[in-house]
């Protein structure tokens, strides 16, 4: 190594020493100015942790990043190292990342000729907000990492801020002291990219279990909605018993219809579905008879499905997916397999038994508590505009289960994640929009960002 370089890191180290305390102040106040945000909005968090780079840290940045070559001065280094200082806003979960994100995309609201953004209660801190969030780095994986600057005595100072759930803060230990320590190793070790890279997976997936988990115990479901919960699910394991005999005899294979059956008695314990619901008692009664009935006939599979007149639609979303639904049948074998087990076990002609599925799965995919919530909260709001917004909402719902065409978008687990997607809009929508002028200036955005994570639910 050039004995120039090393003097160089000497200098910066130096400077970094020299500005310690200012520094140190500083990150201090980024720390309080951020805690003072996310309290002002409401929003959940774990923690929120500021840091000043290390000696060890800057030195590493420095050879790997060949600084010595970009920057002739190290004192001007120091004061264009965007991570020099570095905030950390730490939550529970992956969701809550996108909620903090966007509160502060509505606090910095005001942006200067240099393409930062600020707030009129503290022009000295700025945002680069520009660009698109979460990035995505090297290694293929997202993290929220926004550049700032804050404004101390004339002297703009660069800071990081990163925005991390408790996976993600635990998946940046892993790769900071294995991958971005030994990159060069790991490089040439497909073994181990290969391991870290499951490593994440897993982390990811238990995110979405700690969430569903979460939002469990937040319901406080009643006893009734358990009792209910038990039906179906017995039910639709004796659903299962008999249509995969009545499969496996008509086309000669077994196929998994679990998945099927669960969502034919959810529907059929709706209020839409075929039986009443005053008792479920007396709802599981009939079931079971209907299952005996079915039992002891012959079902035919794989064969084309007919309606004895064009189904009545009442609602965008009825009318995007019904076509669609009807076109799928006849053609795929699962979606055909899917309408003609409900229309045996359901008592109406088969248009009608359509339609009413279709209204059961526009209310699934937004019947939660918090989802009836924070209706209400939109409708106090926008009044009589709240029904156009639900609308546009259902319609980018019912284009993204078009663009995904896959039976999935139909079963329990992608309508809880839709639920979910919904839940976190509606409350985006409810605390950033206030009237429907401010609605009509961000539709697009919204729409077209709710429009990704729709597709993303359903994938």
């Amino acid at each position: 190594m050039p004995l120039a370089e090393f003097k160089y890191i000497e200098k910066a180290l130096a400077t970094l020493d020299k500005k310690s305390e200012q520094l140190q102040i500083i990150s201090t106040l980024l720390q309080i100015e951020f805690e003072q945000i996310v309290n002002l909005y409401d929003i959940e968090y774990l923690n929120i942790t500021s840091r000043v780079k290390s000696h060890d840290s800057l030195k590493e940045k420095i050879l790997r990043q060949g600084y010595y070559k970009k920057y002739n001065d190290p004192i001007r280094l120091i004061y264009h190292l965007s991570d020099l200082i570095g905030v950390r806003i730490e939550c529970r979960f992956e969701q809550d990342e996108r909620e903090i994100y966007k509160i502060l995309r509505k606090h910095f609201n005001i942006r200067n000729e240099e393409g930062y953004y600020y707030n009129d209660m503290n022009p000295n801190v700025k945002l680069s907000l520009d660009g698109r969030q979460p990035q995505k780095q090297k290694n293929g994986f997202k993290i929220y990492r926004i550049d700032g600057i804050i404004t101390d005595t004339n002297t703009d100072l660069p800071f990081e801020l990163q925005i991390k759930s408790l996976v993600n803060t635990f998946w940046g230990e892993i790769e900071h002291k294995i991958i971005y320590k030994n990159y060069s190793y790991l490089l040439v070790d497909d073994l181990l990219k290969e391991m870290m890279h499951s490593i994440k997976n897993n982390l990811a997936l238990l995110d979405k279990q700690l969430l569903t988990i979460y939002r469990n115990v937040e319901q406080n479901q009643t006893d009734e909605d358990y009792q209910r919960k038990g039906f179906e699910d017995m039910l639709a394991k004796m659903c299962n018993d008999v249509f995969a005999k009545k499969i496996k005899a008509s086309i000669g294979m077994n196929v998994n219809i679990k998945k099927a059956c669960q969502t034919i008695m959810k529907y059929t314990f709706s209020p839409t579905g075929g039986f009443e619901l005053n008792q479920n008692t007396a709802t599981l009664i009939k079931a079971l008879e209907r299952l005996s009935e079915i039992s002891k006939q012959t079902v035919h599979f794989n064969v084309p499905i007919k309606f004895e007149r064009d189904p009545i639609y009442t609602t965008q979303f009825q009318k995007i997916v019904g076509p669609y639904f009807i076109d799928v049948m006849n053609k795929e074998f699962h979606w055909n397999l899917f309408f003609i087990m409900l229309f045996e076990i359901e008592p109406q002609d088969n248009v009608g038994d359509f339609e009413k599925f279709i209204g059961f799965l526009e209310q699934a995919y937004q019947s939660s508590p918090s989802v009836t919530r924070l209706k209400k909260v939109l409708y106090s709001q926008l009044e009589e505009h709240s029904d156009d917004i639900m609308e546009q909402i259902m319609v980018t719902l019912a284009n993204s289960i078009i663009a995904t065409d896959d039976i999935e978008c139909i079963y329990e687990d992608s309508i809880s994640d839709v639920t979910s997607v919904m839940i976190d809009v509606l409350r985006d929508i409810t605390s950033q929009i206030t009237t429907i002028d401010q609605w009509r200036d961000q539709q697009d955005v919204l729409l077209t960002e709710l429009s990704d994570r729709f597709n993303e639910a359903l994938e």
